[in-house]
């Protein structure tokens, strides 16, 4: 079952994302780049953001109105630090992003989206409303909130 999770959320799709999160956004605070994966990478999310595009939405009404959706956020943050790490990486090592205090794109990133999937496709459609979402808190307000145990 492990390895079927590994190969669903790869570092490839890992990549892209961070890529899609840097063009909708100048810098990435390397501990909430941590936050993303476990977000965007579960269908139950991204389907939940999809579907209430048109609802200002705010993370502290997600959790109470969707419970079920952070149950396992903590073990999802858990397994996917290692994507996270290795896509930033991977991203660092071919001049694609800086990681420094923050994380930067070098240059605007143009990729081909519709070679990428549906599944690409969605998350990369709700990205704008997922940063609108977590934005109004700070890095240590969703840790907290989303208890994530380190």
């Amino acid at each position: 079952m492990k390895e079927i999770y590994y190969t669903y959320n790869n570092e490839a799709i890992a990549s892209c994302i961070f890529l899609s999160i840097l063009n909708n956004t100048d810098e990435l605070d390397i501990a909430r780049s941590c936050l993303i994966l476990p977000f965007l990478l579960d269908d139950r999310t991204v389907n939940y953001l999809d579907r209430n595009k048109h609802i200002e939405t705010d993370l502290v009404q997600i959790i109470k109105e969707q419970p079920r959706l952070f149950v396992s956020f903590n073990k999802r943050y858990l397994s996917l630090l290692p994507v996270t790490i290795n896509s930033l990486l991977l991203l660092s090592k071919s001049n694609q992003i800086k990681i420094d205090t923050q994380i930067s794109s070098i240059g605007n990133i143009i990729f081909d989206r519709q070679n990428l999937g549906t599944r690409f496709q969605k998350i990369e459609k709700i990205t704008p409303k997922f940063l609108s979402v977590i934005e109004k808190y700070s890095t240590s307000q969703l840790y907290k909130m989303l208890n994530i145990q380190l």
